[in-house]
């Protein structure tokens, strides 16, 4: 479910709990992790909501933790106290790691937009970006057919950049690199602002 890392050694995660750890199972619950928090990516342990929520999506800006689960809009400036902001059907989100106010997601429509760290959404397109991801500046879109666009002025327009065999699943960019995984593939990266990827975690071969 959702998986974000606001910085070195700190690992931030949701969805459903391995029943065997009794540590992240609430009995009389549902087997929802809430958030979990981990130092290495082995070991973890439960923040808030154990057996409450299963954040679908989950973003870290400027020190706020930003959730989506069951059609709600979660944030959380410590982890352990959330405010809903509002209720929105989404499939993912990106906040603008330069301003957490400004929130782009993907919906069954199109794109929604928020200036106001997701307490209200305005439709700004129907472009089929399912999944997102923001850096510097540059917006990072993948459509289910593969397709990866980028935009500058926070979803209102997009250009192509490149595209992947397989839908993509998540995209996570950085600095110089973006990263997409793709069902039933790998992982992939582009060097060069998505144009064209290399896988690097494969269960094919080849590039794209």
């Amino acid at each position: 479910m959702g998986f974000t890392v606001p910085g070195p050694g700190r690992f931030l995660a949701s969805g459903h709990p391995d029943l065997r750890d009794d540590e992240l199972v609430v009995e009389g619950k549902p087997a929802l992790l809430g958030l979990v928090e981990s130092s290495d990516g082995l070991e973890w342990e439960s923040v808030s909501l154990l057996g409450e929520a299963d954040f679908h999506a989950l973003e870290f800006v400027q020190g706020t933790i930003y959730g989506w689960f069951d059609d709600r809009f979660w944030v959380s400036a410590n982890g352990e106290d959330w405010e809903q902001r509002s209720k929105v059907a989404i499939h993912d989100f990106a906040v603008d790691p330069a301003d957490g106010d400004t929130v782009v997601a993907s919906t069954e429509d199109g794109l929604t937009h928020s200036d106001d760290g997701g307490r209200s959404w305005r439709r700004i397109g129907t472009e089929p970006y399912t999944v997102l991801s923001w850096e510097a500046g540059t917006l990072f879109g993948a459509s289910p057919d593969g397709t990866v666009a980028a935009s500058q002025d926070d979803g209102a327009t997009w250009q192509r950049r490149g595209a992947l065999k397989g839908l993509v699943e998540a995209l996570l960019a950085t600095d110089d690199t973006v990263f997409a995984a793709v069902s039933g593939e790998g992982i992939f990266r582009s060097d060069n602002g998505g144009a064209t990827w290399h896988h690097v975690v494969a269960t094919g071969e080849g590039d794209h």
